[in-house]
Order: C-alpha cells, then structure tokens, then sequence
C-alpha cells in the first residue's frame, strides 16, 4: 500500500513549515513511530513520526524547503506500490509524474506556469515566484538576470533577496574595523519573519497603564504561605492570566481574531505565555484559564515552562492561543511593547514590580508599581475598548478580592 506522508498542520497561527532535518533516507526501512524528519513552526521545532510502514520510496522536499499544510512530502510503500499508483488523476492530486521514472515533484514545479511580460520579453515565473516577488517588491525582470533557468521558481525568489541582504551586509562590514558573524538560525528566521509580518498585517496601537500591585503582592504571600492548600508557587503571571480573564468577561471582543468577512470571537480564554529561550520564544498555552482558579493556573504553567526547558514541548501546547502575555519583568524591565502574536488581536506586555514613590489618598508613600502595555489590532480593537480593558485588568489587580465575585 502506498503512504502518502504529508505536512502536518503546525497550530493556529501558520499554514506553511520549514522542514528543518530528514531524519530517514530514501530506501530506509520505516516502522511506525520512527520520527521522519523535524519541522519548524512560527512558535517550535516538532517532530513528525510515520504513520506507516514500508520503505521512504520517496522524499519530495528536501531539508530547507517551505512547505505547507497537506502537501506530500514523502511516500512510504514498496516499489511496487507506485507502479500500481499509476492512475493519472490520482497521480495528478499528489504530484506524482506519469512518466515512466515516476518521479514526484514538487508543487511548485508542476501547477500552470504563469508569464509576466516586461519591455517586449516573456518571463517565466511559477504562481508562488510571482506572489512572493510582489510581497518582497522586488522586479522578475531583475531575478531573471541571476538565474539560468528559463522558469523562476520560488527558490529564485529567496536567492536573489539573500544575495542582495549580503552585498549591503558586505558593505556595511568593509566600512567597519572589526566585528564577528553570527549564523541566523531556522527559528531565528521564523521569528524575524513572523513578526514582519504581524507589523503589516495589523495596524498595532499602544495603550499603557501603571498600576498598584501592593494588595496583589500581599494577596500572592498569603496564597504561598498556605502550603497545604498550594503546594506550587503561585506566581504573578498565574494571577495576571486570571484577572485578564476576568476583565475579557466585561470586553469579550479582546478575546478574538480578524478574518477578511468576519470577527471571530472565541468563548474559551486560551492565553500564550511567552517564554525566553537562547534560541527565541516559545509560546505555550494555558487553555480556559476563565475556567480555572489560580492555582489550575499555576500548575499548568508550571508544567509548560518545564517542557520548554527540557525542550519537550509538543506541538499540542502550542496550539489554540487567543491572547498571550510577555513578561520582562524578572529583566528588570519596567515598560515595553510587544507585537501582536497573529492571528490574535491583542498582547499584553508586562514590565517588573518596583517600589515607587506615588501620592495615595492626600500623602505620598512608598507602592508596588507594575507597567502593563497593551498592543491592540486596530482592524478589531478601537482605542474606546482598549483603554477600559486595560482599565479593568488595573481595578482587579489593585483590588485582588474582585476575582472571588
């Protein structure tokens, strides 16, 4: 029987991964379990198993490739399984070749070929060559110049914007006396893309708010001086994510995300906790946390924050995200802003708890004050909901009790 191995889904946020590492060969024997290759998501690097047994008979991407969702990357069988596959329209659907070699090929080389027409010369360039190149706004004309192929493929595309990156890079070297070269790593670049995006995607809008944590700080030593009753450490972060459900019970629409047609608002608070990592951030979910108490919270938390260390975090805990919080504080950071984790509309940046002198009731005393900035996507966000939000996130936090009502 012949397998068909295609690009699992990566979460909510992305339709396309990077293969980053072919753990198999072609003509290896596969068994069921055995991890096939590694894929990079927006958020992780997870890997795939093989549902399948057989032998990899073919391997239609290579590592470094962006590849999206469903689209067959391999095929597991016997040699005799895609001699019996040779049914043409079958064939067709998952790109196989009805030549006598059988070869697969990559989605982007067999789809119609579309022809971009510039100073009286036909140029050839492939669907995704073509959109990429208008995203990057950059002229086929110039990519056909570096290419000796009479098709520009998306791999052009990426060369090209590589090979022009260098030269500025390189310019910018040879001004400078001395400097070291640091490898961008696949994540890295995920990141650095992933964020772009976001920034052009969503027209961001800040709004920031201080607020007295002194009942908070007080409200948190009495929860952790009750071992018996907790026997994990409750952290800020476990009583933030609870008082930010609580406040998108009064404003649901922080709660949601922007579809072209539609406003989807989600009934389940599902909130992203980014976590720093030498490599980058991760972000794992706590899921119906307006359903938790604080100490569901907390334990949840605790056992995300250790599979990212320990790095076995699954692409299950990465999924479903409907708001995230970015904490700086324990850096010492007071105030910053963050960009929105897409497709969600709203991300809170939280800065660190420091004592402050401020002017409570008609004296000035000494508090515990903590920065809370809010990015907000414009498109499903105005400023008239924002600025209450973040209101009401400030009226629990500096009045802990509300959260028993």
């Amino acid at each position: 029987m012949l397998n068909r191995i295609l690009m699992p889904s990566g979460g909510q946020t992305t339709d396309e991964m990077i293969i980053l590492k072919w753990n198999k060969q072609v003509g290896d024997t596969i068994n069921k379990g055995d991890i096939l290759f590694e894929i990079e998501t927006d958020k992780a690097i997870l890997e795939v198993e093989s549902f399948a047994e057989g032998k990899l008979l073919e391997i239609t991407y290579p590592a470094g490739l962006t590849v999206k969702v469903g689209v067959v990357v391999a095929l597991i069988g016997e040699e005799a399984d895609i001699i019996k596959s040779a049914n043409p329209d079958e064939n067709k659907s998952i790109g196989i070749s009805t030549t006598v070699t059988n070869k697969i090929q990559p989605k982007e080389l067999i789809i119609e070929q579309t022809i971009e027409v510039a100073k009286g010369k036909q140029i050839l360039a492939s669907p995704l060559a073509k959109s990429l190149a208008k995203i990057e706004n950059i002229r086929l004309e110039d990519v056909a110049m570096t290419v000796s192929n009479s098709i520009i493929k998306k791999a052009d595309i990426y060369q090209y914007l590589k090979n022009k990156k260098d030269t500025k890079i390189h310019e910018i070297l040879n001004a400078a006396d001395e400097y070291n070269l640091l490898e961008v790593s696949s994540i890295r670049k995920t990141i650095a893309r992933r964020m772009k995006e976001s920034l052009s995607l969503a027209p961001h809008y800040v709004i920031s708010v201080d607020i007295d944590m002194t009942n908070t700080v007080a409200f948190r030593n009495k929860l952790n001086a009750n071992k018996q009753a907790v026997p994990t450490k409750i952290s800020f972060n476990d009583i933030i994510m609870k008082v930010v459900a609580k406040a998108i019970e009064r404003f649901p629409i922080i709660n949601s995300t922007y579809n072209e047609n539609q406003i989807c608002i989600f009934k389940e608070v599902n909130i992203g906790l980014a976590v720093a990592l030498e490599m980058g951030i991760i972000v794992p979910v706590v899921r119906s946390v307006n359903k938790k108490s604080i100490l569901e919270i907390s334990i949840a938390n605790t056992k995300n924050i250790d599979k990212v260390k320990n790095n076995q975090i699954s692409e299950a805990d990465l999924k479903g995200g409907t708001i995230t919080i970015s904490n700086l504080g324990m850096f010492g950071i007071d105030y910053f802003t963050a960009i929105i984790n897409q497709p969600e509309s709203c991300i809170l940046a939280v800065g660190s708890i420091s004592k402050k002198a401020v002017v409570f009731g008609n004296e000035i005393v000494i508090r515990d004050i903590m920065n809370i900035t809010g990015s907000f996507d414009h498109r499903v966000i105005d400023g008239a909901i924002g600025a209450p939000f973040l209101q009401k996130i400030r009226e629990v936090l500096e009045n802990p009790e509300l959260l028993l009502y």
